[in-house]
C-alpha cells in the first residue's frame, strides 16, 4: 500500500508541477510560484476552478475526458484513504456521472468553460474543488 500511495503522490506532484510550470521550462520561477500560491490559497471562485481544471486535464488538449477523470478520481481516493470502489464510489461510474452532468456540448469531454460554469452551480463540486471560496464571497456580500 505504501508503494501505491507513494506513486499516487508522485502523480499528483507531476500534475501540479506541470500546471505551475506555465512556460514549460522544467522549473518553477518566482512568478510561477506566486501564481501557484494565489491559485491554491486565494483568488475568486473562477480562478480556483480554472486552476482545478488545469490540474485535471493532463493531455494538454484543453479538455478533460473520462479517462483523465477516472485517473484523477482514483488518485484522490488513494490520497484520502477511500477504499470502497463499489457502486457510486466506482471511479469509472463517478467519472461517467460527472461528464454526463457537466458536458453541455455533448462531446463527452469537458472544456474549461463547461467545467467552471457547471462547478459554480453545483455546491458539492464547488466545495471540493474551491473550498472556502463561497463562504468568503457570501461574507463580502457577493
Amino acid at each position: 500500500m505504501k508503494t501505491l500511495c507513494a506513486a499516487t503522490n508522485c502523480y499528483i506532484s507531476l500534475y501540479a508541477f506541470d500546471t505551475f510550470d506555465a512556460n514549460d521550462d522544467g522549473t518553477i520561477d518566482f512568478n510561477e510560484y506566486l501564481l501557484c500560491i494565489s491559485a491554491t490559497k486565494g483568488g475568486d471562485v473562477d480562478d480556483r476552478l480554472s486552476f482545478s481544471f488545469d490540474l485535471y486535464h493532463i493531455s494538454d488538449d484543453g479538455l478533460i475526458d473520462q479517462k483523465e477523470l477516472v485517473h484523477m478520481i482514483t488518485t484522490l481516493y488513494e490520497l484520502n484513504g477511500i477504499h470502497d470502489r463499489t457502486g457510486d464510489h466506482n471511479p469509472k461510474t463517478r467519472a461517467a456521472e460527472i461528464i454526463a452532468s457537466l458536458d453541455v456540448s455533448g462531446d463527452e469531454k469537458l472544456c474549461e468553460e463547461e467545467f467552471i460554469a457547471r462547478c459554480k452551480s453545483d455546491p458539492y463540486l464547488r466545495e471540493i474543488l474551491a473550498p472556502n471560496v463561497r463562504s468568503k464571497q457570501l461574507q463580502s456580500g457577493l
